[in-house]
């Protein structure tokens, strides 16, 4: 009897031999059917006359942006009031009694008050009779210093206007160092017309002084 020759190998020296088993393949469309099974053909008819396809076409140009509105007269008023209200916040004591001075100035001049500043001069201005050409100047009489006043009286007006004497002031700067009365040259000026007068007064020497003529009340 033959000896068997046949010997088990190791465990750890078994090689496996088998060839792995394919893998599946995914679909490179997944969720697409492979066979259409049934289809529905349906005819489009001619678009009707309103149809429009650019409100259709998906590639239509987005509609431009809308800027904001421009600011109302209201909110230029609250942007105004609230730059004023920080600027007063911020403004020095003098800066807030300039701006006060500028207010209360501004309130007077559209109420009127000017006007009732200038009344008298305009009343002045707007009388008939008015004095015109009007000079001083220094002489000697007998040895004395004295002022010659010389001017002319106008009546402005197409009526007859009484004369009343005439007041001369001699003022040096606001402080009046003299004061007389002068005659009127006439009782009346007619209408149109005018007339001189002249006056002496004393003079004590020194700076020339300035003379302011009115009538007596």
């Amino acid at each position: 009897m033959e000896a068997s020759t046949f010997r088990r190998r190791a465990p750890g020296n078994a090689y496996d031999f088998l060839p792995p088993e394919p893998a599946a393949r995914q679909p490179r469309y997944p969720g697409r059917p492979a066979d259409v099974a049934d289809a529905e053909f349906v005819v489009i008819g001619k678009p009707s006359p309103g149809f429009n396809a650019k409100s259709f076409n998906d590639n239509r140009k987005r509609a431009a942006a809308k800027f904001p509105a421009a600011p109302t007269a209201l909110s230029k008023a609250n942007i105004f009031f609230a730059i004023a209200e920080e600027w007063l916040q911020q403004a020095s004591q003098k800066s807030f009694i300039a701006l006060v001075f500028m207010l209360f100035v501004l309130v007077f001049g559209l109420t009127g008050g000017f006007s009732g500043l200038a009344g008298s001069d305009t009343v002045a201005s707007t009388s008939p009779l008015h004095f015109t050409h009007v000079t001083i100047a220094p002489r000697e009489a007998n040895g004395m210093r004295i002022l010659v006043i010389n001017g002319i009286i106008e009546n402005g007006s197409g009526t007859t206007q009484t004369v009343r004497p005439i007041r001369a002031d001699l003022m040096r700067g606001e402080r009046r160092v003299a004061s007389m009365v002068i005659a009127p040259p006439a009782d009346v000026i007619y209408g149109g017309e005018s007339r001189g007068f002249s006056a002496r007064v004393q003079h004590s020497g020194g700076k020339m002084p300035e003379v302011r003529l009115s009538f007596m009340p």
